[in-house]
């Protein structure tokens, strides 16, 4: 569902990546974690075409992207993505900002795609907050509405970007139970995150960032337990109790 080959990106004359490579099967969850500054958002970032890179290859959901992403409407629907920040536009009500990119993208009726959203907010037990505005819902409200507009376009890949980062501690746990669930449906799903515990008991498999590299690759019980790399072990002592 994805490939990754030998991917380089700068920031002027930083460079934040450094020949990443990765394959993500179809269904597989792949959890990223790493020290802040690690490259893992610029990742997830390059994958879905919302940075251009400086060097290497990417093929995501049967497209493949180019290096300046000058196709990247070609990606249409078929990769979601939520970020840290929960981006909803702030003039639309909640059912506004879930059918604008069916409407416009998938060229839906307006019937259907409220249809759509409306079963998409129920499933996320938000069908009463329709008709109000981000400003009106909590910061987890706004990460489910965040999380059911991309749904809403039913794509082939999700990306999630820190998505619990900017939330009040009492918060997180909301969206991380969505997330859990949707795990579960078979999405093929890339999850940058420093929520350990939703690592251990989501993922497929942990890839481990540094420097703008790949330092390790594991299923999540040797990930944890028997890390081989020693920047691995040192990571995993800071944080500690929050693996569990």
């Amino acid at each position: 569902m994805i490939k990754v080959r030998n991917l380089v990106k700068y920031y002027g004359p930083t460079k934040v990546l450094d020949g990443i490579s990765l394959d993500v099967e179809k269904g597989e969850r792949i959890v990223l974690c790493g020290p802040s500054g690690s490259g893992k958002s610029t990742l997830v970032r390059c994958i879905n075409g919302l940075e251009q890179r400086s060097a290497g290859d990417i093929e995501i959901a049967g497209h493949v992207l180019k290096a300046d992403c000058s196709n990247v409407l070609d990606l249409g629907g078929d990769v979601g993505m939520v970020f840290q920040q929960f981006n909803l536009f702030p003039h639309m009500n909640v059912l506004d900002n879930l059918t604008l990119a069916m409407r416009r993208v998938r060229r839906a009726p307006r019937s259907e795609a409220e249809a759509q959203a409306m079963a998409m907010l129920e499933r996320m037990q938000l069908g009463a907050r329709a008709k109000a505005y981000p400003r009106e819902l909590s910061g987890g409200q706004q990460q489910r509405v965040a999380i059911a507009r991309a749904l809403c376009m039913k794509p082939k890949v999700m990306l999630f970007d820190e998505p619990t980062s900017a939330l009040d501690p009492e918060m997180v746990q909301e969206v991380l139970d969505v997330m859990t669930a949707l795990s579960r449906e078979g999405l093929t799903m890339i999850v940058v995150t420093h929520e350990m515990g939703f690592a251990r008991n989501v993922a497929d498999r942990i890839v481990f960032m540094d420097g703008g590299v790949i330092l390790e690759e594991a299923a999540p019980d040797a990930f944890f337990d028997h890390p081989q790399h020693n920047r691995t072990r040192e990571f995993l002592r800071q944080i500690g109790p929050r693996t569990h």
